[in-house]
């Protein structure tokens, strides 16, 4: 079949709607969870350990990232996907049935274990069907979709908590991620697979990739931080119930949405460098604010509209911190790549979790006091990424398995007018549809 017929194109395009629905579930369990937690404690006890339930989650999700990047890449990325899958379903349904916050906490492992195959991969899976031109828009795609799926779990986790039980919030997984693994599985096909070779294959004396993996840790803490304690810091004012706990999350997670949006574009206006570092010092901004309007006794319009604007900061410092570098590594590579900027956003945020649920409860004093680490964090991605990110992001011309070379492999421009990113071999249409031919499903 040629590859840019309408079947191909079709099956393209249901490959990318099975990666958009596994991002739903990661979207959704990120943050359905979080509007509910306050409830689980009050049902199971436990509040002395409230962030291991976050944590647990974290790491395993870290040591699972690490591992299934590099399986990814030579095993191929639809049986890992699957895996994955699975082990994050029958984690889900673990924890829709714990019966102590000891055993949600031990099954939350579990459910991360089989997480961190979803994201990463789900990510890499995109790289491959598109060329960096493509990427742009289907960048705001997935981020847009995963901020929407974001917007709508707080809300859908509240709710589900008022109406039916706490335990629904891992359930509701379960039919979603089925749905995912289906699409993906009659979809899409790997291309040839490759010897195993180094576990941690990262070339992390890169720039691009040394500045991603430090903003990726970062970009974490802060993201993990708000969406763990944001909810628990309303829910402490007595303000509202779950409903409203995990509605306080939507002017951040619609900030992430739209910041994510434009991030692709203002990467290749400005380059790297001056795209994280203005992204954390717009996150520092928000955070000071926040932390004062919390210090105030406020959860009104400005502790809302501090936490939209820091969601436009932390969208492009957390997306940018990935994508530069995967641009700048070879299709060989880029699983390992992605999941390894994953596991630090992962491992950054699970100790900036735990450690912040040292500070107490959900008293003033100690949501003061982890808004306010918030904003160290925004001021230590800000400098990192300042001193350590290139200007200027070279994109790797390694092609995928399979791939076949244009004539003189030509170089074009790919910067706009500042150059803020370099010149590669240029990917012609008809070309990267001959690639893809190879990774996309192709059974007659």
């Amino acid at each position: 079949m040629h590859p840019a017929s309408p079947g191909w194109l079709a099956r393209r395009r249901v490959a990318l709607g099975a990666v958009l629905v596994g991002q739903v579930v990661s979207a959704f369990e990120g943050t359905v969870v979080t509007s509910a937690m306050p409830t689980i404690v009050r049902d199971l006890g436990g509040m002395a350990a409230y962030g291991w339930v976050f944590s647990s989650f974290l790491v395993a999700s870290t040591v699972a990232v690490l591992v299934c990047g590099k399986l990814a890449d030579a095993f191929g990325r639809l049986p890992v996907f699957l895996g994955g899958m699975g082990l994050f379903l029958v984690g889900s349904c673990l924890c829709g049935s714990a019966t102590s916050f000891g055993g949600l906490v031990a099954f939350r492992v579990v459910q991360g274990l089989g997480a961190g195959a979803l994201v990463p991969i789900a990510m890499t899976i995109s790289a491959d069907l598109y060329t960096l031109a493509e990427r742009a828009k289907v960048q705001a795609l997935l981020t847009s979709t995963w901020g929407a799926a974001n917007v709508l779990g707080p809300l859908i986790g509240g709710w589900i908590v008022l109406h039916m039980s706490w335990r629904w919030v891992f359930l509701v997984n379960v039919p979603v991620g089925a749905l995912a693994a289906g699409l993906l599985a009659v979809s899409y096909r790997d291309p040839p697979r490759r010897a195993l070779g180094p576990l941690f294959d990262v070339p992390v004396r890169e720039p691009a990739v040394r500045a991603g993996l430090i903003g990726a840790g970062f970009a974490g803490g802060i993201i993990y931080a708000c969406t763990a304690y944001v909810p628990l810091w309303v829910a402490g004012q007595g303000r509202g119930d779950a409903l409203a706990a995990g509605a306080a999350l939507v002017p951040l997670l619609v900030g992430w949405a739209v910041g994510s949006s434009f991030g692709v574009r203002v990467l290749i206006a400005r380059g790297m460098r001056e795209t994280i570092t203005g992204s954390f010092v717009i996150v520092l901004v928000a955070a000071v604010v926040l932390t004062m309007a919390v210090s105030a006794g406020g959860a009104g319009p400005w502790a809302m509209a501090a936490l939209a604007v820091m969601g436009l900061g932390i969208g492009p410092a957390a997306s940018i911190s990935l994508l530069g570098p995967q641009t700048a590594v070879s299709w060989t590579q880029r699983g390992s790549v992605t999941s390894a900027v994953y596991a630090v956003r992962m491992f950054g945020g699970s100790m900036v979790v735990a450690l912040l649920g040292e500070l107490g409860g959900s008293s003033r004093e100690a949501s003061v006091g982890r808004f306010a680490a918030v904003a160290v964090l925004a001021a230590g991605g800000a400098l990192t990424a300042a001193r350590l990110a290139p200007r200027v992001l070279r994109v790797s011309g390694a092609r995928g398995p399979g791939s076949v070379e244009s004539e003189g492999d030509e170089v074009v421009e790919v910067a706009s007018r500042d150059g803020a990113v370099a010149d590669g071999p240029r990917v012609e249409h008809l070309e990267a549809a001959a690639i893809l031919a190879r990774v996309v499903d192709h059974r007659q």
